[in-house]
């Protein structure tokens, strides 16, 4: 008994033939996006046609032989190996922005992290004293409300002052509470799994004091609303609130930080309490101060912001609802150069300097009364280019980026405005300029600021670019080697079909539609992601290359195995092919294409079965390409007889080509 020999030559250059020419869509696919870009249904249909014309591929040359062979349970744990091998590899190259290659994979991988994101909440929030109490299944209702703020060191949380609408939780680093206006005298550190903000919430009472990183840390944000809407759902919060405010703590911080008297603070304790207890609210104990009724007469007369003239008078109450009215010393430092705009700011009285670090040769610019300052950097969520000092005692208003993020959703002429503001080049300009931003990401900010106005989402922060860019540098990379890893099942596929003399056309045009509109939407990605033509198309040429010469050695691999061995590496090729499948190609189609894509893999598969020849014709083509191989699990005297029989089919379907001793032969006999 011997084993089969190795596989000829032609039969490698032929895998690698095929290999090519099912991968040549994918430059193909890149090099169309300068010109051409295919409406997602089309793009859909082409990649379930291809996935469906793959699932034949699999159950016929693949799962059809291994099983024939006897080997199942080899086919079994090769199949089981090869999913799990792609779904790791998988994983592994989404977390380092390979899932941008499709848009299912985006949409699941932000998913997972979301789910991730949500749990981790849970977990931090649980170990604080202040949420101790809560059950699992209320961490989890609090966890989707929870935003993370990410800030360096030196970096101001929170103004004293400013309204209670938040508890912080501090997941990572350090933050120290400071008395206002002497940011030297240190109230307490908060360090770690500590939460600060929860009296000031409780209560409804402005901050009164200034929360600033000592560390570069990650705060998870729990807003008040969202602790408001868990009250009314969550009686161990509500008996937890209920202790608080029966217990000395509250009454010593309204009496010692907002200057009330004992007998003020025991009547609100005692209504806040039935309050609670009748209706799960707590009514607050201090409003706000903004001083509407000044600002209201400034409208008409605000300078260096025109954003905010003629406003309708209902958006005008909306601006007035959100301004917090605060007293500066003179010397003061409101903001500082190079620090993330949180807010900006309306002088009533006073004077405020702005220090230009690009011009310390000159004077400061002086602002005085009805002036804006710090407008153009709350927008863009960039940082302060100037230092601004409040020369003499001054009163202000201040807008929270957080409050016009609010208004920018709920006012519609003041949306539009800033959307006209947004789209001028003089707002690409200031990011160039003052910014120094590049040309294209300064482009790319005014686009997704526009996106996020039309969608109502809140601005993006273009301080927060740079880091982001960071995070997503090596994407280009992790798209190419995700299409890698997507290809190296179809190569073998491809390999193993050519060592058996069964490759289908359907499975290679197959490929070849499955190939083209993933490169086509990864290219697109790459594009945004800044990479130029040339490379992108070099990379694509790069894969196709690849595929061809691993089909070429799939192929070498496939002959030369033993049989129990070839069902295993069968199996292997099978299972990373059908996850692929299962993964990425058919929730991709359907992402895009909606229902009709269940037909058109139905069509493909049915091509790819109806392209095949017949079990006749492909004995005869067996027969004529000398294809006799024996193998360990076959007898010899059974292999002889098949050949018997094959010669006789051969000899049957050409009755033409027998000699005349043969039918001599034939009469005698």
């Amino acid at each position: 008994m011997t084993l089969p020999g190795p596989v000829p030559e032609s039969v490698a250059r032929s895998a690698f033939v095929m290999g090519i020419v099912s991968a040549c869509s994918l430059p193909l696919g890149a090099a169309t996006i300068r010109f051409w870009k295919p409406h997602d249904r089309a793009t859909a249909v082409l990649m379930a046609f291809g996935g469906g014309a793959l699932l034949a591929a699999l159950t016929i040359d693949l799962v059809g032989s291994a099983l024939q062979s006897g080997h199942c349970n080899a086919l079994a744990v090769g199949a089981v190996l090869g999913g799990l091998l792609f779904s790791g590899l998988d994983r592994v190259v989404n977390d380092f922005g390979g899932f941008l290659r499709k848009a299912s994979t985006t949409v699941y991988h932000l998913r997972r992290k979301e789910h991730q994101r949500v749990k981790r909440i849970a977990d931090q929030i649980g170990r604080t004293g202040v949420f101790g109490d809560l059950s699992r299944r209320e961490y989890k209702a609090l966890a989707p409300s929870v935003r993370e703020l990410t800030v360096v060191r030196g970096a101001t949380i929170r103004q004293a002052g400013d309204p209670a609408d938040a508890v912080f939780v501090v997941a990572s680093g350090a933050v120290e509470l400071c008395k206002p206006g002497e940011e030297a005298l240190r109230l307490e550190q908060v360090r770690e799994n500590e939460a600060f903000g929860w009296l000031s919430c409780v209560t409804g009472t402005p901050t009164s004091d200034t929360a600033v990183a000592t560390a570069d840390a990650v705060l998870w944000v729990i807003p008040k609303t969202a602790i408001d809407a868990l009250v009314l759902n969550s009686p161990e919060l509500t008996q937890r609130i209920h202790r608080l405010l029966r217990s000395p703590e509250v009454p010593a911080y309204l009496i010692d930080h907002h200057g009330m008297d004992a007998d003020s603070a025991r009547a609100w304790i005692d209504e806040a309490a039935h309050t609670l207890l009748a209706c799960g609210r707590v009514p607050p104990a201090l409003p706000v101060c903004r001083n509407r009724e000044a600002f209201r007469e400034r409208f008409a007369g605000l300078r260096r912001f025109p954003l905010l003239h003629g406003l309708p008078p209902e958006e005008h109450e909306m601006v007035l609802d959100r301004l917090v009215y605060k007293a500066r010393h003179g010397g003061e430092t409101l903001f500082h150069e190079n620090v993330p705009a949180s807010r900006m700011f309306f002088i009533e009285r006073g004077r405020v300097s702005l220090v230009d670090p690009l011009t310390r040769h000159r004077d400061p610019v002086v602002l005085g009364e009805n002036d804006a300052f710090g407008g153009l950097s709350l927008l863009t969520g960039a940082r302060h280019t100037t230092t601004a000092v409040a020369t003499e005692d001054t009163t202000v208003w201040e807008l929270r980026r957080t409050d016009l993020d609010d208004l920018l959703r709920t006012a519609p002429v003041l949306a539009q405005r800033v959307r006209d503001f947004l789209a001028d080049p003089r707002m690409a300009e200031y990011l160039t300029q003052r910014q120094h931003f590049p040309a294209d990401k300064a482009e790319r900010w005014c686009r997704s600021a526009l996106r996020a106005l039309a969608a109502h989402q809140p601005l993006p922060a273009a301080s927060a670019m740079t880091r982001a860019h960071r995070g997503t540098a090596g994407a280009p990379l992790a798209i190419f080697l995700g299409m890698t890893l997507d290809g190296i099942p179809e190569s073998l596929v491809i390999g193993a079909s050519v060592s058996h003399a069964s490759i289908s056309i359907s499975l290679i045009v197959g490929l070849f539609l499955s190939n083209y509109p993933e490169a086509l939407s990864s290219s697109a990605g790459m594009r945004q992601q800044g990479m130029s033509m040339v490379r992108i198309v070099a990379m694509w040429f790069t894969l196709m290359l690849m595929t061809g010469i691993v089909a070429a050695a799939g192929s070498l691999f496939f002959a030369g195995a033993e049989p129990r061995s070839f069902a295993l590496v069968e199996g292997l090729a099978a299972g990373a092919m059908l996850t692929m499948i299962a993964e990425t190609m058919l929730p991709e189609a359907y992402f895009k294409g909606g229902p009709v894509i269940g037909l058109a893999t139905l069509f493909g598969f049915l091509v790819a079965i109806y392209s095949r020849p017949s079990n006749h014709r492909r004995r005869n083509i067996a027969c004529r390409a000398g294809i006799h191989r024996n193998t360990s699990s076959t007898p010899p005297r059974l292999c002889r007889r098949r050949s018997l029989a094959c010669s006789r089919n051969h000899a049957q379907s050409r009755p033409e080509a027998m000699s005349a001793a043969s039918r001599r032969r034939r009469r005698s006999g």
